[in-house]
């Protein structure tokens, strides 16, 4: 057990901390900026620096092992040093930039099977080449295309149904929790400022992630309806 220990940690803060080094500063070199990262359904950040999303996706699955926490944070301090970012600047920290939308009960007419699908995960490609990705979804058992004007139109009853909802949600207050029932009130009865059951910001980050996916998927119904809808927001 210790002379594992031993390698693990031998192995991030000799072998990684120098083939790491070189590649930040190969990465460096070559430059890029946002035109370094594919837009594809799922794509909810704006991404400019190639190196710094390197190192943190690379440090966040180093950091899923406790043993070799110490010398993962060591590493992780120097190469972003060597990019000038702080350690614990806001822009260091990791975030996922793939979004995730689920859509419940997607039935195969082939093999009968039924499952919820994440949308924005890439369908498999026809070879190792990146560019030929496939632009529709298929079932997993058997590999049969699922059928996109089906898709396209649950999805379209999704939109729907969440702009209803966001048109017809409840204003509260934000000291009480209480429901506003003063039309055109700037506050509450107890004067404190009142707030949206679902925010702006998310209504419309929902209607970005549905109208990427329409878009990659030549859906063009779907991408019709979000973009009237986000012009309107």
């Amino acid at each position: 057990q210790e002379q594992l220990l031993s390698y693990k940690r031998k192995l991030v803060s000799k072998h990684f901390a120098s083939f790491l080094t070189r590649a930040v500063g190969e990465i460096e070199k070559e430059g890029g900026g946002p035109e370094s990262f594919q837009r594809l359904p799922g794509s909810h950040l704006v991404l400019t620096n190639p190196s710094l999303e390197f190192i943190k996706s690379v440090m966040t699955v180093l950091e899923l092992d406790p043993d070799v926490s110490k010398e993962t944070s060591i590493l992780k301090k120097s190469l972003l040093s060597q990019i000038g970012v702080q350690e614990y600047s806001s822009v260091a920290k990791w975030v996922n930039p793939c979004a995730s939308f689920i859509l419940p009960d997607v039935f195969c007419v082939e093999c009968n099977d039924c499952r919820d699908i994440n949308l924005c995960n890439l369908p498999s490609l026809e070879d190792d080449d990146s560019s030929s990705l496939k632009r529709h979804w298929e079932c997993q058992d058997c590999g049969t295309p699922y059928n996109n004007e089906e898709m396209e139109r649950r999805l379209i009853d999704i939109v729907n149904r969440k702009t209803i909802r966001y048109q017809l949600q409840d204003i509260r207050c934000t000291k009480t929790g209480g429901v506003a029932t003063k039309i055109m009130a700037k506050q509450s009865d107890c004067s404190a400022p009142l707030q949206l059951d679902i925010p702006r910001n998310e209504a419309f980050s929902q209607l970005r992630i549905i109208d990427s996916l329409a878009e990659f998927h030549n859906l063009e119904w779907l991408h019709e309806t979000t973009q009237n809808l986000l012009k309107q927001m």
